[in-house]
């Protein structure tokens, strides 16, 4: 860009009130800060429009990712289910042993808050917890 010192503005300010002269040099001024206005204005609009048009491509791209994420979540779906369809005849279960379980726990030994049905259904690790901390 241009660099101008103070010397190099004076001597334009001499020439356009030489040129101008002193009684027009206030319209002269008001115009070309009206003009400066406008041009400021429309470097605005345009920066506002482009970043817009960069904001609508970047969202039709995120729009077509996410289409198309979902399309192949929906074959992997489909797929995972079409398998556990076919899965139990195609692959024989492996014969797991039985585990010996452990007796039920008797009304009495519920811990507050538990009923039967969902003492039995947590994991023994965490009926372990749960005993631990209520002798404790």
């Amino acid at each position: 860009m241009t660099d101008f010192g103070f010397s190099e503005l004076i001597l334009i300010a001499v020439m356009v009130l030489l040129f101008v002269g002193p009684e027009e040099l206030p319209e002269v001024t008001r115009y070309l800060g009206k003009l400066y206005g406008q041009v400021q204005r429309m470097a605005a609009e345009l920066r506002r429009s482009l970043v817009l048009e960069a904001d609508r491509m970047d969202e039709e791209k995120r729009l077509r990712d996410l289409i198309k994420r979902r399309k192949e979540a929906e074959a992997a779906r489909r797929s995972k289910e079409a398998q556990e369809v076919e899965g139990p005849r195609a692959q024989p279960q492996p014969e797991v042993e039985p585990e010996e379980e452990a007796p039920a726990a008797a009304e009495d030994e519920l811990p507050p808050g538990f009923t039967a049905e969902q003492w039995s259904e947590l994991p023994d690790h965490i009926k372990e917890i749960v005993r631990r901390r209520r002798s404790a």
